[in-house]
C-alpha cells in the first residue's frame, strides 16, 4: 500500500479497503496526539479540574479543550480530506461533498473556542458544563452527516469500472 499517495494525494480512486486502512492509521495518530497534546495545555481526563472553581475556571478548561481539538483537526484535516476526496471519487461524487461532511467539525470548533457550545449549571455549589441549546442541534446535525459519510465512503462500492477519476482500484 502506498501510504504517501494515500494520505497525500487528492486525485485518483481508492477502494473501501484502503479507506479504512488509511482512517485507522489517522484514529491512531489522533490517539498519540491527544495524549501529546492534552498534558501541553494542561488537561488531562483524570484529573486536575476543581469543579468547585466556577464558571470562569470552567470556562477556560472547556476553551483549552477547543484549542486541543483544533490543533489536532489541523494536523489530520489534510491527509483525512485526501483520503475523502479519492473516495468520492471512486463514487464518482462532486467535491461540494467534502465541505458538507467537513462543515460539523468546523462549526463544532468555532463553538468551542467562542464558547458557545456549552453553558454551566450550578448542581448544588458545583459547577458542571453541558452542552449549549445551539452545541446540541449541531450535534445531531453533525451525527446524520458523519453516518451519511460513513456509509458513502465505507460501506458503498465505488464506481464500476473507470470513470472520470481513473480507472477501478479494485478491478483485476
Amino acid at each position: 500500500m502506498d501510504w504517501k499517495y494515500l494520505l497525500t494525494g487528492f486525485t485518483g480512486r481508492i477502494g473501501r479497503q484502503q479507506w479504512w486502512m488509511g482512517n485507522i492509521a489517522l484514529i491512531v495518530v489522533a490517539l498519540i496526539l491527544y495524549f501529546a497534546v492534552m498534558p501541553l495545555l494542561g488537561l488531562s481526563m483524570m484529573a486536575g479540574f476543581d469543579p468547585a472553581g466556577g464558571p470562569d475556571a470552567m470556562a477556560g478548561m472547556m476553551r483549552k479543550a477547543a484549542i486541543a481539538q483544533l490543533i489536532m483537526t489541523a494536523i489530520l484535516a489534510y491527509p483525512a480530506t485526501a483520503l475523502m476526496k479519492k473516495r468520492l471519487n471512486d463514487r464518482d461524487r462532486p467535491d461540494w461533498y467534502l465541505y458538507v461532511f467537513w462543515a460539523p467539525t468546523v462549526v463544532s470548533l468555532l463553538l468551542g473556542i467562542t464558547g458557545l457550545g456549552f453553558t454551566t449549571t450550578d448542581m448544588g455549589g458545583v459547577m458542571m458544563p453541558q452542552p449549549s441549546t445551539l452545541s446540541t442541534v449541531v450535534g445531531f446535525v453533525a451525527m446524520a452527516i458523519g453516518l451519511w459519510a460513513l456509509v458513502e465512503l465505507g460501506f458503498f462500492k465505488g464506481t464500476a469500472g473507470p470513470n472520470q477519476h481513473g480507472p477501478d482500484p479494485v478491478a483485476g
